[in-house]
């Protein structure tokens, strides 16, 4: 579209309409139909490619109808807020991402605009072994605890799932100064569910010249079933290490995909704990008077990613 060029008498100046004036007897420019019927019926065009019904009394569908038309590919991850538009959600459109870490049993309900949805799925992790205090000439080392099995899955959001879905997260196992405990499940309903990991192992041993030894970290958790897109066994925590010539370290706490465990600690230090499914770390000590105990497992998490 453009200005009527080509039309004889129609009087533009510079290219554009002017109006006219009367004291200098200048004529003001005409504005011929066909120039008026083919400016209407552009705005028209896209008004109705927006799939909007044109409306005499209306003067803001133009704008509604070009924000209904630009590209979502370009808009998706700028924080602008579309509904202003009267944008609705494309499809396939991230619409939010919830995280669940509360021990006990939530109920999720799907945002209604959601028509697929991936589930991310950890069981709480295990805790390391922890040291109580160990005889003279001794020392005690502990392992770390294993993660939780993952699992993760794409969903078709049903009429069922919109009704509600129990989402059941286990305690990550608790600190100690004994060996370590195992996590507590987790499931998305009877749609995935996925087992906890194992505590780590304490060993206590007499300090000699040629003494060494190690103990072995609390399993992965081995259990998962149901995700379609990965059903993986939990990380094994670290062994736990002496040796007279160097000392000794307690074992680190085995990683998940949301965190890389509880940390190595030295002598007569206290384990660091895991965090969304990961293992705590073990503790080590040579004291005869003080317990020193283990991190904590992390407590069973589950994270839901919804789609329009």
């Amino acid at each position: 579209m453009d200005y009527p060029k080509s039309i004889p008498g129609v009087g533009l100046v510079n290219g554009g309409f002017i109006d006219e004036n009367p004291v200098a007897g200048t004529p003001g420019s005409l504005i011929p139909a066909a120039w008026g019927n083919g400016v209407t019926q552009e705005i028209l065009n896209a008004i109705k490619a927006a799939g909007l019904t044109p409306d005499e009394a209306k003067t803001d569908q133009l704008a509604t109808a070009i924000g209904a038309l630009v590209d979502f590919n370009k808009l998706r991850n700028t924080p602008t807020t579309l509904s202003g538009y009267g944008i609705t959600d494309a499809t396939g459109r991230l619409l939010a991402v919830k995280q669940f870490d509360t021990v006990g049993i939530t109920v999720y309900r799907p945002d209604p605009r959601a028509k697929r949805i991936r589930v991310r799925l950890i069981g709480a992790g295990g805790s390391g072994g922890g040291c109580g205090p160990v005889p003279a000439n001794s020392l005690a080392i502990g392992g770390g605890g294993g993660s939780g099995a993952y699992g993760e899955s794409f969903y078709d959001v049903t009429a069922q799932m919109l009704a509600g879905v129990p989402v059941s997260l286990g305690a990550g196992g608790a600190a100690r100064n004994a060996a370590g405990q195992a996590g507590g499940g987790a499931s998305f309903g009877a749609y995935m569910s996925a087992a906890g990991g194992g505590g780590g192992q304490v060993l206590t041993v007499a300090v000699t010249a040629t003494a060494s030894g190690f103990v072995q970290g609390g399993v992965g958790g081995l259990t998962v079933t149901g995700g379609n897109l990965a059903n993986a066994r939990g990380n094994t925590g670290s062994f736990a290490m002496f040796n007279n010539n160097w000392g000794m370290l307690s074992g680190g706490g085995g990683p998940g995909p949301f965190d890389g465990g509880g940390p190595f600690t030295g002598v007569n230090g206290n384990g660091w704990p895991g965090v969304r499914g990961s293992g705590g770390s073990g503790a080590c000590s040579n004291s005869a008077s003080t317990s020193f105990v283990s991190g904590a497992g992390g407590n069973a998490f589950c994270e839901i990613w919804e789609y329009a």
